[in-house]
């Protein structure tokens, strides 16, 4: 497996009972060099930044930095100038770098790609978030005042959402979205009794917490929040990690769940990151994924293959014996971070959190997405070229079109599925039928 799945325990096929501390995380069972070691860990993510005189909290880090030099999402983007004398790419060159080849029903040109302009997004933008205020539903918790907002399931809904969520309602409609697919669990634990837990277990030592403080600096160091050691986002990401890895103890911590963590941190408070990261969990079938032999991420790259064996990038890839568990690894448990921009990674998750309730349907069909784009280039490389385009950055420039590829992909992988299923039920009731019409025949024959 790839080093993204090296971790310190092997997580198992179920955590359902993990809402409270667990009995094996316990301070009287846990060997008292890894609670002493647990403890150091933890400290130094509270103690003071003596140099800087600056306490371990906080959340942005704005040393040596403008604000000239941060993306509208707090990456940093500092450039150097190109050397003299260097050649701008043809537009030829690029071709290859962008998403080209579309399905056959889908006309869309080069130049749509090429020529694609961001400056238009703060205008559209601000339309979209007027269309989502009017979407969205005011609720108050009379107890403690605390105001959310609830959006219904509706088509309007889903082809909004294919369309990207406005990045000022973006953490409101993912926890509506997660939180609605919670209630409807057996298990439910209500947000309330998460939050009571979360000091708990941040006062509770933690098996993991040395591979949690190894993986926390180098998770998305690019990034305002992130970039200052145990202090900001830092101290804030390791202490949900540690958190969760006793929440849902039989499964502990793994490398892939630290960028999903950081990821939800630039959008909400430590303790609502704690719950949405169980929520993604819980409702949309990561547990199955990071589960004991990593049987359930088996399936889904099984799943994968099969969508692919009749294409003709899927039957290259076959021919090279290039299996999904070589280069989709990462997108899977990661749910495409460091695999595509930020930007088009939002949008994935946006979809990913609507329509994740139906199983992986929208992961199958952004890793379809992606290798639909690499098409021209893998169909004529060996293995070595094929394997560093398989596993590199991928640089969307047009999300938008993207997204619609995907949305084709996704509702064409539903129809098979629904024929699936229709032609198992027609085959049950034929054969229902052939076995209650057998003994009226064998009556008229006697």
């Amino acid at each position: 497996m790839a080093a993204i799945l090296e971790g310190t325990s092997s997580p198992v096929h179920s955590a359902g009972n993990s809402t409270s501390l667990s009995e094996n995380t316990s301070t009287t069972t846990l060997p008292e060099g890894v609670v002493l070691a647990s403890q150091e860990i933890q400290a130094k993510y509270e103690r003071p930044n003596i140099n800087l005189g600056l306490l371990a909290g906080g959340t942005e880090n704005w040393e040596d930095v403008s604000a000239t030099d941060v993306d509208r999402y707090g990456f940093i983007i500092k450039q150097s100038p190109p050397p003299l004398g260097l050649r701008q790419p043809s537009a030829a060159s690029l071709l290859h770098l962008h998403f080209l080849l579309r399905p056959r029903n889908m006309k869309v040109r080069a130049p749509a790609i090429i020529d694609y302009s961001s400056q238009l997004e703060p205008r559209h933008e601000s339309m979209r978030e007027v269309k989502w205020r009017e979407m969205a539903v005011r609720r108050i918790n009379e107890k403690t005042g605390v105001v959310t907002y609830h959006f219904e399931k509706t088509l309007k809904l889903v082809e909004r959402t294919f369309k990207g969520i406005p990045d000022a309602w973006r953490a409101s409609a993912w926890r509506s979205f997660l939180t609605s697919s919670a209630r409807k669990k057996k298990n439910y634990v209500p947000d309330r009794d998460l939050e009571a837990l979360y000091p708990k277990y941040v006062a509770e030592p933690s098996l993991h917490d040395t591979q949690i403080d190894l993986d926390v600096p180098r998770t998305i160091s690019s990034h305002v929040m992130f970039s200052a050691r145990y202090r900001g986002g830092q101290r804030l990401l390791f202490r949900v990690l540690h958190a969760f890895s006793l929440h849902m103890s039989d499964m502990g911590y793994v490398q892939g769940m630290a960028p999903l963590a950081a990821n939800l941190l630039c959008y909400y408070d430590e303790i609502t990151c704690f719950i949405m990261l169980i929520r993604i969990f819980t409702t949309r079938r990561l547990e199955e994924l990071y589960a004991r032999g990593f049987n359930g991420l088996m399936d889904a790259f099984e799943d994968l293959r099969v969508a692919l064996h009749r294409r003709k990038i899927g039957q290259t890839l076959e021919a090279m014996k290039i299996e999904p568990t070589l280069y989709a690894t990462k997108w899977y448990l990661t749910l495409f971070s460091y695999s595509v921009p930020f930007s088009t990674q939002l949008r994935i998750w946006d979809v990913f959190f609507l329509l994740g309730d139906d199983g992986l349907g929208v992961i199958h069909a952004a890793a379809l997405t992606l290798l639909d784009s690499m098409r021209n280039t893998l169909v004529t490389a060996d293995f070595e070229t094929a394997m560093q385009q398989l596993t590199h950055f991928v640089d969307v420039k047009n999300p938008d079109l993207f997204m619609e590829v995907l949305e084709y992909e996704y509702n064409f992988l539903r129809s098979r599925k629904m024929q699936r299923a229709l032609s198992r039920k027609a085959s049950r009731a034929n054969a229902g039928l052939l076995s209650s019409s057998s003994p009226r025949r064998n009556e008229k024959k006697a």
